[in-house]
């Protein structure tokens, strides 16, 4: 999509919010008020953006949020985490570089998520916007699927994060028991891992409910997802953006991680 309103005025450029998913392949950029309102959301390819979004993203926003996929991750639960003493936990990570390793505090699961990027995707975005609130795209895909997630039963959550990857995570009666990345490029990978987490937790032949984000491919990984599945329910927006001009017709549930990522800390 490449949509700019002509209600976009940059007479009120510090009331709006920059908001940036980055990837390694595409980039999705929005423009959005205090009232969740989108006057401007831009897609395009990441290693070349089109003259529109270079224009937006040069003007002096003074809030910009930029959710960037993770490299590499692992929890920790809270009461056992030592924040001054980081280095003990990188090889959790498989790396030493302590310089590129950042702490999330998922304080509702009462873990620590220690986490990578890439680095030339992180120093891309950090040249362009130094006072950016950088966020990993799995605090996002996390905050969202909480509230959606039952004390009793259990929850596998598919985020599709872009670049043939997706992000599985799993509940079983409120409790946070997995989340992890792996590579899909058909629809038997799909069954593959679903049914490998099924195994591995002992949860039958199948789950009870199935929370799917992101950019879907096409309708039969839906049915094929939802197979495996009691409910199937797909995270909508939870800020409610619209389009400045509303009698657009477009679905922005596919954006809902670079809308939402407002509502993280």
């Amino acid at each position: 999509m490449n949509y700019i309103s002509k209600q976009f005025n940059i007479h009120y450029l510090p009331e709006y919010n920059l908001l940036v998913k980055a990837g390694f392949q595409k980039d999705v950029l929005a423009v959005v008020d205090k009232k969740s309102v989108a006057p401007i959301l831009i897609e395009y390819p990441s290693e070349e953006p089109i003259l529109d979004a270079t224009r937006i993203m040069s003007l002096p926003f003074r809030f910009v949020r930029i959710v960037i996929p993770h490299q590499s991750f692992t929890f920790i639960p809270k009461e056992v985490f030592q924040k001054d003493n980081i280095a003990q936990y990188l090889q959790f990570l498989g790396t030493s570089d302590l310089e590129n390793t950042f702490i999330y505090y998922l304080d509702n699961l009462g873990l620590v998520a220690l986490y990578q990027f890439d680095k030339l995707l992180l120093n891309r975005w950090r040249r362009l916007f130094p006072d950016a609130v950088i966020l990993p795209e799995f605090a996002v895909v996390l905050d969202r699927a909480q509230e959606r997630i039952s004390i009793r039963g259990t929850a596998l959550g598919l985020h599709f994060v872009a670049d043939n990857m997706v992000d599985f995570y799993l509940f079983k009666n409120g409790g946070f028991q997995l989340y992890n990345s792996f590579e899909i490029h058909n629809l038997d990978d799909i069954s593959y891992y679903v049914l490998n987490i099924l195994t591995q937790f002992s949860l039958g032949d199948s789950i009870d409910k199935i929370l799917l984000s992101g950019e879907v491919p096409n309708d039969s990984y839906y049915k094929r997802i939802a197979s495996y599945a009691g409910d199937i329910e797909v995270l909508e927006l939870k800020t409610k953006v619209v389009l400045a001009d509303q009698e657009i017709e477009s679905s922005l549930t596919p954006y809902n991680i670079l809308f939402d990522s407002i509502l993280c800390e």
